[in-house]
């Protein structure tokens, strides 16, 4: 493949009509043959009133129902080991992923080869948007179990053309003695609290982190570069160039930001359809500069398992302005999940909202925080806030910095927690993901 600016220029900047001609057809095709293999489907189908030959175009995929996560994972218990929406034979299937997140229980998924491949070029575009080479050494520190951020992710990196280190997570040490060898600039891909992990074990060897020689930086897994705060303590500990990808693992990554950060692109064309819906009624919401809705996503080229109208329960701000760097499809920003927006006295809060104001706080906090909900909701008194001092706060200053924050959360966010300041390195670190959220009530309690 050539050095050029897009991983696929004819998708990407294709004219509206074309690609709406493409995926219209494509989506015919998908709905055919779901009906023809999907035992889910046709049952859920049957007990909506919707016949799947109905579906001509773009414009009837609303007459479908949505679906959830949770319908695929009680199928799945019902009907193991992949549910009634299995739609390839087992001797096609070459590959089980289990879809990531810090809670629920995870959802197998049996990949054909074609899906694969489907998966790869989703993924390549978006590495390619984030700015990853052939001639790229990216070290791949996702945890490579069932997790599709291991093995699946790195095979578009290897479709991309980049040389590709295996390194999974718990490796923390032996990465640092591989990078202090390299001597060339390298590439990271990994959560964006792994990197700082990485950093803090590099400072306790006695190393520079910017000095390793990483980068470029590809984050997914946390939302934490959608803080600016947090970008700037990422590309600051490394030294590095930090770029955000998007994705979920039951779809692949589908979208990423580009060199001028100004939202992550949609990059599913002719792959996959995105609708943008209101999530609390369901109705379609226009596609315009500065929307707020949920994201929803149909397949239409899956063989194994496929995915209509399927709910993302990501809410995001929406963009289609064009982009400097040419690239056709919308844009958006991540605000956070709905299952993990909690609700205090009328206010809906999302984890990330407080993370964005703690990062402000820095260098007096850490950036490390836990959000602990210890009342059924409704909720009516004051969550609790556990965040860590940085290592230069004098504990004697933490009560006044504590409410500083309450303050400013107030501010931002129109409700007021209790903060609960932790010394210096005392709260935990993780490979994976970092969780935010934890529902005392529910029986979750953080370290």
């Amino acid at each position: 493949m050539t050095d050029r600016e897009h991983w696929n220029p004819d998708l990407e900047t294709a004219p509206t009509d074309a690609l709406r001609r493409i995926e219209a057809a494509k989506l015919v095709r998908q709905i055919a043959y779901t009906a023809a293999h999907s035992l889910f489907y046709r049952a859920k189908w049957a007990a909506a009133g919707v016949h799947p030959e109905t579906i001509r175009g773009l414009d009837d995929l609303t007459r479908l129902p949505f679906t959830e996560k949770r319908e695929f994972q009680d199928s799945q218990q019902a009907n193991p080991p992949f549910g009634a929406n299995q739609t390839a034979p087992l001797d096609a299937l070459v590959r089980m992923q289990a879809t990531g997140g810090t809670t629920g229980r995870p959802l197998r998924m049996g990949m054909t080869r074609a899906d694969i491949a489907v998966y790869n070029e989703i993924g390549a575009r978006a590495a390619w948007c984030n700015g990853l080479r052939p001639g790229d050494v990216l070290f791949e520190c996702m945890n490579y179990s069932l997790y599709a951020g291991g093995v699946s992710d790195h095979m578009t990196f290897e479709t991309v053309g980049a040389c590709v280190a295996p390194v999974g997570i718990g490796q923390s040490k032996r990465l640092i003695e591989i990078l202090k060898d390299m001597r060339i600039p390298v590439a990271l891909w990994s959560t964006p609290s792994y990197a700082l992990h990485l950093a803090d074990v590099a400072r306790e060897d006695g190393v520079d982190p910017r000095t390793l020689g990483i980068r470029k930086g590809f984050f997914s897994g946390d939302a934490g570069l959608a803080v600016p705060g947090y970008r700037a303590r990422v590309e600051d500990a490394l030294g590095l160039v930090a770029r955000d990808m998007w994705g979920m693992g039951e779809l692949g990554a589908p979208a990423a930001e580009c060199r001028h950060v100004n939202g992550l692109h949609w990059l599913g064309q002719a792959l996959v359809i995105a609708e943008f819906i209101d999530p609390e009624g369901g109705s379609p919401i226009p596609m315009v500069d500065g929307a707020t809705g949920e994201l929803v996503f149909t397949t239409i080229e899956r063989e194994a398992h496929p995915l209509i109208r399927f709910r993302s329960h990501d809410r995001v701000t929406l963009w289609t302005s064009p982009c400097p760097c040419g690239r056709q499809g919308f844009r958006f920003r991540v605000l956070g999940r709905s299952d993990d927006m909690f609700i205090v006295k009328g206010i809906n809060v999302f984890p990330l909202g407080v993370q964005d104001v703690i990062a402000q706080f820095a260098p007096d906090l850490s950036g490390e925080f836990q959000i602990v909900l210890d009342q059924t909701p409704p909720i009516t008194r004051d969550p609790v806030i556990r965040v860590e001092a940085g290592p230069d706060l004098p504990a004697e200053q933490f009560s006044d910095v504590a409410r500083r924050l309450a303050g400013r959360i107030r501010e931002a966010l129109v409700f007021t927690p209790e903060i609960s300041i932790r010394p210096s390195g005392s709260m935990p670190r993780t490979e994976r993901k970092a969780k935010r959220l934890y529902r005392a009530y529910l029986g979750e309690r953080p370290n």
